[in-house]
């Protein structure tokens, strides 16, 4: 199952990122069991003018290729 949620603070501005993330679900559990973030979007202002410090400092996404 993919959901959107709110993620991580963008590091050059106070604006909060949003995430596409595949949830890893059972029937025997009411918990996702993992988590796997797939992409993440920037904000709409500061990486236009700021596009190579945005990817310096964003944490990489974790690749997981098991989901």
């Amino acid at each position: 199952m993919e959901i959107t949620r709110a993620g991580i603070a963008c590091p050059l501005c106070p604006t909060i990122t949003e995430e596409l993330v595949y949830l890893v679900l059972s029937a025997q559990s009411p918990f996702p069991l993992r988590e796997v973030i797939r992409d993440r979007w920037r904000p709409a202002g500061c990486h236009l003018l700021q596009l190579d410090h945005w990817r310096k400092e964003m944490p990489p996404l974790p690749r997981d290729n098991d989901a």
